[in-house]
């Protein structure tokens, strides 16, 4: 197997000339919407693929956001590349009755690239510092919509042009080679420092304007997507904050069709792009490669086809709870129906879990934050946990330290002894808790699911 690093430089230069806003008002509809154009040139820079020949242009399916407000109220719209692709391309969308272009705090027209779920935080405590969320989607499926780059870009328009410039940097991934078998691929990165890789993201504008990729969890670490594959090759770009020493992946390549992998790397040390707009390329032979067939991929290192691993089934939508101990830790491993699992983006937390030790039941945490599946406990004896999906099934994995949980809860004392220990997982899912931590109204204690359906599972601990 073959790996290539080839750096190079490309800096972002791009100017968008807007028409005056009367000239760009089409008639309005009857509901009182508009048309708003923006005629857009990018002599120096792409927004949609970058070409070792440096020829760049707007691709035809570019989209932007761009926004407008309505007294104190502001909103993102999209418009859409519709004159093609080329060094100049027009800008359309429709925009709301009453909404006009700027921001409502102090006129600054922002622009962002690619276009999505953004957000604005005017009111947030630190909104002046960070007024925008720039949305990197967690996974982009390219197979239902057409590529692009889409590396993260912003203009701050005078009335009259709006000059882009690049937000971060960015690692281009281009695996070769690839078995003429295979016709889609999917790439996972998942960050191992606590910068984030997707999600919603705070644009700094004082000392600079930049996305600063800060502090995430789990699910905001991970980014995935899926490409066909054209000739034995696939490119994937993954965005990433500049001139930090950031960006620490463990990146998979999948067979999109079974998710056999296809090749998997784990980089040792964190490293850095120091200036915003370069794409640093990776060039990655998968020739000969074995390929994988799928199986879950303990985070801590356990073989759950063990022989003194203690498994069962549970009630419908639990697939099944698994249970092993070394000395130190217990690690627990549960595999649950997605669709019996309730994922509400207005939730803060959701899908309750207890834990039972010899029939006593404890509070464990939950395996949903804000729609999405994610492990959340507040348990200072949880010490690691992992959530992977596959085919509609969310599998669940905890580490826990026996000690430290015996010293936590006198329910959870017969974890720091020697001996058979009873076990058994119940999960509540349509129960859930605000940011506040408040009850919501919907709870409903009488739906759940344990694992095992009756009894408990046996565990020796050593």
């Amino acid at each position: 197997m073959k790996k290539y690093f080839i750096p190079f430089l490309l800096m972002a230069a791009a100017a968008v000339a807007a028409c005056q806003p009367k000239e760009n008002i089409e008639e309005p509809a009857l509901d009182g919407s508009y048309i708003y154009t923006l005629s857009a040139s990018v002599p120096e820079v792409t927004k949609s693929d970058y070409d070792a020949s440096g020829t760049f242009s707007w691709g035809a399916s570019d989209q932007i956001s761009v926004l407008f407000h309505k007294g104190d109220d502001n909103k993102f719209f999209t418009l859409s590349n519709t004159s093609g692709a080329g060094a100049s391309a027009t800008f359309s969308g429709a925009i709301d009755a009453g909404y006009e272009i700027g921001a409502s705090t102090d006129g600054t027209q922002w622009a962002l690239y690619p276009a999505g779920d953004h957000k604005v935080r005017f009111t947030e405590s630190d909104g002046e510092k960070y007024p925008i969320s720039f949305n990197i989607p967690a996974v982009t499926d390219y197979t239902t919509a057409p590529f692009s780059a889409n590396i993260p870009m912003y203009a701050q328009g005078d009335g009259s042009t709006f000059e882009f410039k690049h937000l971060g940097a960015a690692y281009k991934f281009t695996f070769t080679d690839i078995d003429n078998s295979i016709s889609t691929a999917k790439f996972v990165v998942q960050n191992q420092t606590t910068y984030r890789l997707s999600g919603d993201v705070k644009l700094r504008n004082q000392g600079g304007t930049y996305l600063d990729q800060a502090w995430a969890d789990g699910v905001n670490k991970t980014l995935t997507y899926i490409r066909e594959v054209s000739k034995g090759t696939v490119e994937f770009y993954v965005p990433v904050r500049y001139y930090a020493e950031c960006f620490q992946p463990v990146i998979t390549l999948y067979n999109a069709e079974n998710d056999d992998v296809i090749f998997t790397k784990t980089a040792s040390t964190a490293k850095g792009i120091a200036d915003k707009g370069h794409v640093q390329p990776i060039v990655i032979s998968v020739s000969g490669a074995v390929i994988t067939p799928w199986s879950y991929e303990s985070a801590f290192g356990v073989d759950w086809d063990a022989s003194n691993v203690a498994s069962d089934a549970g009630m419908t939508g639990f697939n099944k709870i698994s249970f092993v101990a070394d000395n130190t830790y217990l690690y627990m491993l549960a595999a649950i129906q997605k669709a019996a699992l309730e994922f509400n983006a207005d939730n803060y937390r959701e899908n309750s879990v207890n834990f039972y030790v010899n029939e006593q039941s404890v509070a464990y945490g939950f395996l949903a934050k804000q729609g999405q599946p994610q492990s959340n406990d507040n348990s200072s004896y949880v010490v690691g946990s992992n959530v992977t999906e596959h085919k509609d099934v969310m599998y669940y994995e905890w580490k826990i330290d026996r000690a430290a949980a015996a010293a936590k809860d006198k329910k959870l004392s017969p974890l720091g002894e020697v001996g058979a220990v009873n076990l058994r997982l119940c999960v509540f899912p349509k129960i859930g808790v605000n940011s506040d931590w408040s009850s919501l109204a919907t709870n409903d204690w009488e739906v759940y699911m344990y694992a095992p359906s009756s009894g408990s599972i046996a565990v020796n601990l050593p």
